[in-house]
């Protein structure tokens, strides 16, 4: 059969996202002529790349006016009435869906062999008080006999430029589908929805309030915004797609990572890092330790053999001392490293950002520290190191495996126990990080919307062991920091660093970058989490051990306990001021 197909593309980034390459790559075989029409910007690189690849056989660039009614009026004006007659079928679709999840050949042989069909889509909307009967329309195949009639040019040809989606919807989505009908040519469905039944009150509008009626039905295509709209069913929907189809479901979880936000509960349960074996990796690896306590080092370099790939070790520490104990421990250990002396500032986040013209260098990088906690280091410092060591550095030829994954630029560990255990990381408190987040995030000029002060928490590596592409966070590395605004020792609560501690999966984001999570080798019952967090706290405070004797005794505590309580009203005044100019 000679087909053609008129894809419209829109992303509100100007990218080709990886499940429109993989859409393209899939339907390629059915069609004869793709002609790929994009309503946003799209790189003159990628395009050359889609047609290189025999993705695309035609670009048409526009401007978003119209939405895809007036890109498939101007795709068809390109390739010309007179020239459908060469088409067995002209399909017209939008980027708007997943899939195929199943073979769409089947579905085209079908609607082909009935004669009772004139043209054909997915799924079907049921009239209503306002809107008739209609194709859905996202996918849709007219049968030559319809595309080369009079009554096709006529109608698509006069397709205006409207500036409101809702006007798109109401004179052209709902309207198609009854002007054919009446011109005398039929329809048929996938999935026929003007029937079934309709649970719960919701909508009749099946293609995205119905996902589990249209997988049952097999409807081949997704839309995009099903997961977002039904987020407590999204875990369920995403496994049986995962179970019953071929599709990628790392394509499916990049998107609307990338598109919406990256941290959504029923997206992190897909973000646990897969094992995978060592492949050769020609790519440049840095790993960055930054040595505090030299009396772990070794710990770290024998960690570090584990690594069954090449990489070039940098480590930073504060005093020409340390640097004598480093280079005796390296001898020892028949070990190799670049070192580096700066000032005691900023623990181990900003040397490893005073590298970055080093770091530029490199493609993949592991940033890791000697860690302790003085308050408590046997139960806390100690299992944290050793859990984020078992999760960041032992399965590191699984991270570098992963991190060839091109949508991939940041690997990080998993919840330590002792967070599990202890309900430290508080609401209340991580609001008092939010402003500094907002502050960086705008220094660093950064494209995407975001306001942290809307969070309640944030994914982040506890720790800050991380593996990343250096692209993945290059406006950290590109921020000019102004030393002397790093808080000294002892570190306040609420710092610039722990700003940036917890930044560093949102700057990926912002560079169209996916993360995944290492897991912590110890397996612990959610019940704990259930335990700890459902109950009626006495008073809204983290509940942890301090004691204040190992970091600057009763002047620290006071320092302590007066910067919490100044946060704690700039806080309420900025939320207050802000209810009032409301």
């Amino acid at each position: 059969m000679n087909r053609l197909l008129l894809y419209v593309h829109f992303n509100k980034y100007d990218i080709v996202s990886p499940h429109v390459k993989y859409q393209l790559e899939k339907v390629r075989p059915l069609f004869s002529k793709i002609v790929f029409i994009s309503n946003s910007a799209v790189n003159q690189e990628e395009v050359e790349q889609l047609k290189k690849k025999h993705m695309i056989d035609v670009f048409l660039q526009r401007e978003n006016k119209g939405f895809d009614f007036a890109a498939w009026r101007d795709g068809l004006s390109l390739v010309g009435y007179e020239s459908l007659v060469e088409y067995d079928s002209v399909t017209m679709m939008n980027d708007t869906c997943f899939g195929p999840l199943w073979d769409l050949e089947s579905y085209y042989k079908r609607f082909e062999s009935d004669e009772n069909v004139d043209f054909w889509g997915m799924t079907n909307h049921r009239a209503g008080d306002v809107l008739p009967e209609h194709i859905q329309s996202y996918f849709v195949v007219y049968k030559k006999k319809l595309a080369t009639s009079s009554t096709f040019k006529n109608y698509w040809s006069t397709i205006k430029d409207f500036s409101d989606v809702q006007d798109v919807i109401d004179n052209y989505e709902a309207q198609t589908t009854s002007i054919f009908l009446e011109a005398g040519f039929q329809y048929g469905v996938v999935f026929d929805t003007v029937e079934v039944p309709v649970h719960n009150n919701l909508p009749p509008n099946f293609s995205l309030y119905h996902p589990t009626a249209l997988l049952e039905a097999k409807v081949p295509f997704f839309k995009v915004k099903i997961p977002e709209a039904n987020n407590s069913i999204a875990p369920y929907l995403l496994d049986y797609i995962e179970r019953k189809t071929d599709y990628p479901i790392d394509v499916m979880i990049h998107h609307l990572s990338d598109t919406y936000m990256p941290d959504n509960p029923y997206k992190l349960g897909k973000k646990y890092l897969k094992e995978k074996s060592l492949i050769k990796v020609e790519k440049k690896i840095a790993i960055h330790l930054h040595v505090y306590y030299t009396d772990l080092l070794g710990e770290f370099l024998r960690a570090f053999e584990s690594c069954h790939f090449d990489y070039d070790l940098f480590i930073t520490t504060d005093s020409e001392e340390k640097r004598t104990e480093i280079e005796n421990q390296l001898t020892q250990e028949n070990a190799k490293a670049s070192i580096y002396v700066f000032d005691n500032i900023g623990r181990d986040i900003i040397p490893m950002l005073r590298l970055g013209d080093v770091l530029s260098k490199y493609d993949y990088i592991g940033h890791f520290h000697t860690k302790k906690s003085k308050e408590a280091d046997f139960w806390a410092g100690e299992s944290w190191r050793h859990e984020l060591i078992e999760s960041m550095i032992l399965p590191a030829d699984t991270i570098i495996s992963q991190l060839e994954a091109e949508t991939l630029g940041l690997v990080i560990a998993d919840i330590p126990t002792f967070f599990r255990y202890n309900k430290i990381v508080d609401a209340g408190n991580e609001a008092l990080i939010a402003p500094a987040m907002n502050q960086l995030w705008s220094s660093m000029g950064l494209n995407k919307a975001i306001d942290f002060e809307n969070f309640h928490t944030f994914v982040m590596s506890y720790g800050t062991f991380v593996w990343f592409k250096y692209d993945a966070l290059k406006p950290l590395f590109d921020l000019k920091i102004d030393l002397e605004t790093i808080p000294k020792e002892p570190l306040p609560q609420n710092s610039v660093l722990h700003a940036m501690e917890r930044l560093l999966v949102y700057i990926a984001w912002d560079r169209h970058y996916d993360f995944r999570i290492s897991p912590t080798p110890v397996a612990l019952t959610p019940f704990i989490d259930n335990k700890l967090l459902n109950h009626k706290p006495v008073v809204a405070v983290p509940q942890t051990f301090a004691d204040f004797n190992q970091n600057g005794g009763f002047k620290s505590a006071l320092r302590y306990w007066y910067q919490a309580n100044v946060n704690s009203a700039k806080f309420v005044t900025k939320k207050v001021i802000k209810k009032l100019k409301k």
